[in-house]
């Protein structure tokens, strides 16, 4: 028998994009199969932001109050909630809060978890398979989770589109009793947040309404220092394949793709970007893309919106000589 759906909140934080992103996949996916789909929130009530929730998908908020933003103790509630609600699939967002949390409860119920997914998706069977990179990103691999009872993911920001729900639902606000026991520990827990810490992005590009995208094919660093005087001019922010970063020309923070981050920019410029999967599913969201490469077999060219057969030095140019 299916289970509901639950999209977990990222600690205190009810309606963030990553978390409304989430439940507009949630809701699609509880559609095929005919489940509710609860959002998990804990922290201060606040019932104007709690039901904003229902307009992006939500069925059901289960709400604890709680003023202890730390990982023990949500994953404490949680796990209480787990037990008396018995849900079949956890959605967190890929924060180091969420990623905590979510490897605490899967320890804890020996529950199968997928970390920093792309996509989630049913096969003809309605198991959900989950999609990340893998082999040193260079494939997608497409996980199912086996001898399960309940399924855990971590999923990554921006994969998915944030789409507001029409439909007029009866808003059912569910409120979780808690008192503070015996927390279950997990022993590494610092251990593994001193892990994620390190790993955690520098670099926040979720609020970039232009972005400027190097590859490979900027193959010089006066065509680079070129990029970045263009894009000081058009307040847009520089990020690069995976190939830029090895060659060097983009720091590492601002990899975009599986192995890296997820955006959805207004508008999306690739300067020497040949389209590799890898990339392209970290620009999919981007309202507007605009590929300028010389090779007319370039496959980003079958991706973008608007295609421009040039050198990428010369397109520079003339964008640096409409604004003085």
């Amino acid at each position: 028998m299916n289970k509901n759906i639950w999209v977990i909140c990222d600690g205190m934080i009810f309606d963030s994009k990553h978390i409304l992103q989430l439940l507009n996949k949630a809701n699609i996916l509880a559609k095929q199969i005919n489940v509710d789909v609860f959002v998990i929130s804990i922290g201060k009530y606040d019932e104007y932001t709690l039901k904003r929730l229902f307009q992006f998908g939500a069925t059901n908020v289960l709400f604890c109050e709680n003023d202890n933003c730390d990982e023990a103790i949500h994953s404490n509630i949680l796990g209480n909630m787990i037990q008396e609600k018995k849900p079949g699939l956890l959605i967190f967002p890929a924060t180091q809060f969420s990623k905590v949390v979510a490897a605490t409860l899967s320890s804890r119920f020996e529950a199968g978890l997928t970390a920093d997914c792309i996509d989630i998706e049913l096969d003809t069977e309605g198991i959900f398979i989950f999609s990340r990179a893998a082999l040193n990103n260079s494939v997608i691999a497409r996980i199912k989770c086996a001898n399960f009872k309940i399924q855990m993911c971590t999923v990554k920001e921006n994969v998915f589109p944030l789409l507001e729900c029409t439909t007029e639902k009866n808003v059912c606000i569910e409120k979780f009793n808690y008192s503070i026991g015996e927390i279950f520990e997990f022993p590494k827990i610092d251990i593994l947040k001193k892990s994620l810490i390190q790993k955690e992005n520098t670099v926040s590009l979720n609020l970039a309404k232009v972005v400027f995208a190097v590859g490979r094919g900027v193959n010089n660093g006066e065509t680079i220092k070129l990029i970045r005087k263009v894009a000081k001019k058009y307040k847009a922010e520089i990020i690069g394949t995976r190939g830029a970063v090895e060659e060097g020309l983009v720091e590492r923070s601002r990899q975009v793709g599986q192995s890296g981050i997820s955006i959805c920019p207004n508008v999306y410029i690739g300067f020497g970007i040949s389209g590799a999967s890898q990339h392209m599913v970290g620009i999919k969201n981007s309202k507007i893309i605009i590929a300028i490469n010389s090779d007319e077999n370039a496959p980003i060219f079958n991706y973008a919106d608007y295609s421009v057969l040039d050198d990428v030095k010369s397109v520079l140019k003339e964008l640096d000589s409409l604004i003085s």
